[in-house]
């Protein structure tokens, strides 16, 4: 907002126009004037004045519809606007308050009230300002820690032995709480995980970035899985469970020349191990999610992926995933999916049919998915 701030009187009443503008210029206000409906339409856009004093009755466009056109167009700033009537009927005042203004004053207009009025509606105009340069400040701010967060996905090196590894992470927002990745290690195994922090938006993403940056890190200590989300399972702990945050978390070992897999789970999704026969049995683990207690004990369970098989591990954004109608996308109709598509691979098809389910409908949940397959025979 200007300083001092800029009002626009629009009244076809010259009397009028003087007595509110010598009031208001005595408080150090810039005035500017028009003497019709469609002279104070052509100053608002030009001047994008800090208010508008409207009269109501005027000739060529009244009061009400200059007042209707202002706030139908979304190009303009927001301009509070006062309506002066002559008339005391309150559907005159109604009709005004509905085409959008956001004060009224009938005359003979009292010096203190107009006063009161023009000092209330400024307030709320500098208030209005202040969260919109707040709002592009904080819009450029996330849209850089969305540049940050893509630094964590890792680049997935091509696999020997006809193995691969593709993954992929979409936040609801600009930043979120989901993470995935891929941790090379000495015997030319891999460690993968896909997590999830609870909650969604900034807290989230900063923990998610504490959480991969020490699983990275006790990795090089730890690669047994289960050992492994011991330790970071008491890290998380330390750092979240006054806040009241957890994550959950599927992480998994793999061999890519032998095709073993070892998994351990902390209240994660279970993921899927897809068969040349269809849906896999794949051992069940349990595992409380990561922060919620000190000093748990995970599971370790493992496969052996055969050619031609995959290991889908995913958050639950996909499973929850909305459409327009409010309905889950759902276990089933995952299953149904890989049943009736071929592969391996499945994620980025998968991606794209939860993309078309959704359709126009806002994302309501972060969405991970990770792939580890290998090639057919």
């Amino acid at each position: 907002m200007r300083t001092p701030p800029l009002i626009l009187i629009v009244d076809d009443n010259p009397t009028n126009v003087d007595i509110l503008q010598t009031r208001l210029a005595s408080h150090n206000y810039d005035i500017l004037t028009a003497a019709d409906g469609e002279a104070g339409l052509a100053l608002a856009r030009e001047k994008q004045p800090d208010l508008i004093l409207l009269d109501i009755m005027m000739p060529k466009v009244d009061g009400i519809e200059v007042c209707r056109i202002l706030r139908a167009d979304p190009s303009l700033p927001f301009m509070p606007i006062i309506m002066v009537t002559a008339k005391t009927d309150s559907k005159d005042i109604v009709a005004g308050l509905e085409a959008g203004a956001d004060e009224y004053l009938t005359k003979p207009v009292d010096q203190a009230a107009l006063v009161a009025r023009v000092k209330s509606m400024l307030r709320i105009k500098s208030l209005h300002d202040t969260v919109l340069e707040q709002s592009a400040k904080l819009k450029v701010q996330l849209k850089t820690a969305t540049k940050i967060q893509s630094l964590f996905w890792p680049d997935i090196s091509e696999l020997k032995g006809g193995s691969h590894i593709w993954a992929v992470s979409v936040p609801a927002g600009y930043v979120g709480g989901d993470l995935y990745d891929v941790i090379p290690l000495p015997d030319d195994s891999l460690l993968a995980y896909v997590a999830d922090v609870s909650d969604k938006g900034v807290p989230a993403a900063l923990i998610m970035a504490a959480l991969s940056t020490k699983i990275r890190s006790e990795a090089r200590i730890q690669c047994e899985v289960d050992k492994l989300l011991e330790t970071i399972n008491n890290s998380t702990y330390e750092l979240t469970s006054e806040e009241g945050f957890f994550a959950t978390i599927v992480l998994v070992r793999y061999w890519p020349h032998s095709g073993e897999v070892q998994f351990s789970l902390a209240g994660h999704p279970q993921p899927l191990w897809i068969a040349e026969s269809g849906i896999g049995n794949l051992p069940q683990l349990t595992g409380i999610s990561l922060g919620v207690k000190e000093d748990v004990k995970y599971e370790k369970k493992g496969i052996s992926l055969s050619p031609g098989e995959s290991v889908l591990l995913f958050t639950d954004g996909v499973i929850e995933a909305e459409n327009k109608n409010n309905d889950f996308f759902g276990h089933d109709r995952l299953v149904d999916y890989i049943k009736d598509k071929k592969g391996p691979p499945w994620g980025n098809g998968l991606l794209n049919e939860i993309s078309c389910w959704r359709g126009k409908t806002k994302a309501n949940d972060d969405l991970t998915i990770l792939e580890i397959w290998r090639d057919q025979k």
